[in-house]
């Protein structure tokens, strides 16, 4: 694994995990990292080129001058992809899976296949959400005095605290997670704060999701205009998204493939990396069958 910067309409901090083989792109949720897919990069570099990047305003990445929406990001995602050529599978969780189902309707020609880990989508119900969920989800929203909240917590937490309160909000078990993701997210917490653009960054994306996880009906146009192969996994124990809300985008798009993982929280490539790689390689293998089968060719006669 490398770290370099590339240039996507600005400097871009990517981890570069090397292999030979299609393009995979992993994009993170917000507040995380590029660091988020250490545990899953490395093994899906043996078979693919796997790269990921911080989003603007995130990780290494200073904000570019678009902003950091969803929108921005997209943009930015589909900049990678160009920069290293070609297209790719997307990979994303949280807001990530946001930005790229936005990536993938909005550049179809240049994301072969969609996997989505816990997306950012509409609240199912809202007597499936607690206080605390509702709190953490509401106050960067909140007009002038979001970005003062988060500030203030900040003000008033050690970085150690602050991620074991963001390390205990998404995942089921903290306490089994890798030593390498609560250095990493450490690491992390205390770059944000050195950064006078990190609350702006977290404030403005935020924002950005909104609009697409309040309305249903948004949500749904949206999903139904990616054309690619999607696989969609979801942990039963995620605070932030209900697994009702995975279960709703599967009635939905009921060709997507979806996979609900037992006794996970809401980043599942860091707490059942295994899994996620278990799956993700099945359902590769069988969507790759399928379209070589619907191209009329026989994926089980070998070139010799």
């Amino acid at each position: 694994m490398e770290r370099h910067t590339i240039d996507v309409g600005g400097p871009v901090s990517v981890l570069d995990y090397g292999g030979n083989g299609p393009l995979v792109v992993c994009v993170h949720g917000l507040e995380g990292s590029a660091y988020n897919w250490n545990l899953i990069a490395p093994t899906l570099a043996k078979t693919h080129r796997v790269v990921a990047p911080d989003l603007s305003g995130f990780g290494f990445t200073p904000p570019l001058e678009g902003g950091t929406t969803v929108d921005d990001n997209a943009q930015l995602v589909k900049g990678v992809i160009d920069h290293y050529g070609g297209s790719a599978t997307v990979i994303g969780n949280s807001m990530g899976a946001l930005i790229s189902i936005l990536t993938s309707e909005r550049y179809p020609d240049r994301v072969n296949s969609l996997v989505l880990i816990d997306p950012a989508a509409p609240i199912f119900s809202w007597m499936t959400i607690s206080f605390p969920t509702a709190a953490r989800l509401s106050v960067p929203l909140i007009p002038w005095l979001g970005g003062r909240l988060v500030d203030a917590f900040r003000d008033h937490t050690t970085v150690d605290e602050g991620v074991t309160e963001a390390l205990t909000f998404v995942a089921a078990h903290p306490e089994s997670l890798d030593a390498t993701v609560w250095e990493h997210a450490t690491e992390i917490a205390a770059l944000r704060r050195t950064q006078p653009w990190a609350t702006g960054a977290l404030v403005e994306a935020a924002n950005s999701i909104a609009p697409y996880v309040v309305r249903k009906g948004r949500f749904s146009e949206l999903i139904h205009r990616v054309t690619q192969p999607t696989l969609l996994i979801h942990g039963t124990e995620d605070e932030l998204v209900h697994a009702q809300s995975a279960k709703w985008i599967g009635r939905q798009r009921p060709d997507w493939t979806v996979v609900l993982f037992e006794d996970v929280g809401h980043v599942p490539m860091l707490e059942a990396p295994g899994r996620v790689l278990d799956v993700f390689t099945a359902w590769e293998s069988a969507t790759l069958t399928d379209m070589l089968t619907v191209a009329g060719e026989n994926p089980e006669v070998e070139d010799r």
